[in-house]
């Protein structure tokens, strides 16, 4: 696949992963990937699609994320980490269920990835709404799993370089 526009499907074909809520819209994604070039250097890449964020929104979602992995980070680290606990289910909800990544983003655009480059593993950031129009957040990753201190490493670049777009876009 070379840089040009193609659906997520394309990109993702073959990579699986768990649903989200039934009845629920996905309104935008970005997928951080970590790709593999064909010397053996490891890259990372940031894809998105649907309905673009806002550069405040997509900082605020990384900004929770990271805190997120921090905090977990931490409490491993203390040895207070617990295993977290099951999601209840009710007779109307069912655990997420395997899903290939194509027909859970089916619909939405992306530009490619060069063909020198196979991705090792996606980390993906869903917005979706909800029947009665309430935003909900979904993460959802696929592959080689990643270590928490390398996603957080990897997100934390990432809200860098959106940290930076945000500051230069702004006219004092």
């Amino acid at each position: 696949m070379t840089e040009r526009s193609i659906p997520f499907s394309e990109l993702l074909a073959g990579y699986g992963t768990t649903t989200i809520g039934e009845g629920m819209a996905i309104e935008s994604v970005f997928a951080l990937l970590k790709v593999r070039a064909e010397d053996g250097r490891a890259e990372w890449s940031v894809r998105s699609g649907g309905s673009a964020l806002t550069l405040e929104e997509l900082l605020g979602v990384l900004d929770g994320l990271t805190t997120s992995l921090r905090e977990r980070l931490t409490r491993a680290w203390k040895g207070s980490l617990r295993p977290d606990p099951p999601a209840a289910t009710t007779s109307d909800q069912r655990p997420p269920g395997p899903i290939p990544f194509s027909e859970l983003l089916a619909g939405l655009e992306t530009l490619g990835v060069a063909d020198e480059h196979l991705i090792e593993s996606v980390f993906a950031v869903i917005k979706a709404r909800r029947v009665d129009g309430v935003p909900v957040w979904y993460v959802r990753s696929a592959e080689m799993r990643l270590s928490s201190e390398e996603l957080l490493g990897a997100l934390e670049g990432y809200a860098a370089t959106v940290r930076q777009d945000l500051a230069a876009s702004w006219r004092w």
